[in-house]
């Protein structure tokens, strides 16, 4: 993670993230969510020519980093973008003015039932959509943007994880967060 590398760090700025997020870690949209969107993307990501990996992998930290609610929370994506652009001008990310639009993007529209030719979008959307099985929901593959996310043996290795609130180990090494097992 080169971008992240030269700038803050994952754990440090997986920390700032946390620390403002106002919903219980263990929810349907908290942390373990965020990393099972992380493993999905990244099996997406290496599936998909051109996606760039690190803006997946930054995209599953702030998705639903701004959440108010468990619900419907309209504008959560737009709020998340925003929080992006904000750690960004401070400095706290090392991304291109490219990347940068490339995750402001994804987060802004990742809640509206659309889909995207952009691959690093694509696979963004993808990973969030392929955890539906944490609401025992299996994805539209009308709302799918990437070949890989619509491959039978990918969306069934997705569901068991979110079914079972299972959450990606070395995702959480690789943040530096500690979460507990739901239930």
């Amino acid at each position: 993670m080169s971008g992240l590398a030269g700038a803050l760090g994952l754990p440090a700025l997986a920390e700032a993230v946390l620390r403002r997020f106002r919903l219980d870690t263990a929810g349907v949209h908290g942390p373990a969510h965020w990393l099972r969107v992380r493993a999905n993307g990244l099996v997406l990501a290496a599936r998909t020519p051109g996606a760039d990996v690190e803006v997946v992998e930054l995209f599953a930290l702030f998705h639903d980093s701004e959440r108010e609610d468990e619900g419907r929370d309209p504008g959560h994506g737009e709020r998340a973008a925003a929080s992006v652009r904000r750690l960004a001008a401070r400095g706290r990310m090392a991304l291109s003015a490219a990347r940068l639009e490339v995750l402001v993007a994804a987060c802004a529209g990742h809640d509206h039932p659309q889909v995207s030719a952009d691959p690093s979008i694509g696979c963004c959307w993808d990973a969030d959509r392929l955890d539906l099985s944490r609401l025992r929901r299996r994805p539209i593959a009308r709302l799918l943007s990437t070949a890989a996310a619509l491959e039978a043996e990918v969306q069934a290795a997705a569901w068991e994880p979110g079914n079972g609130w299972v959450f990606d180990q070395e995702g959480a090494r690789a943040w530096g967060v500690r979460l507990r097992r739901r239930g």
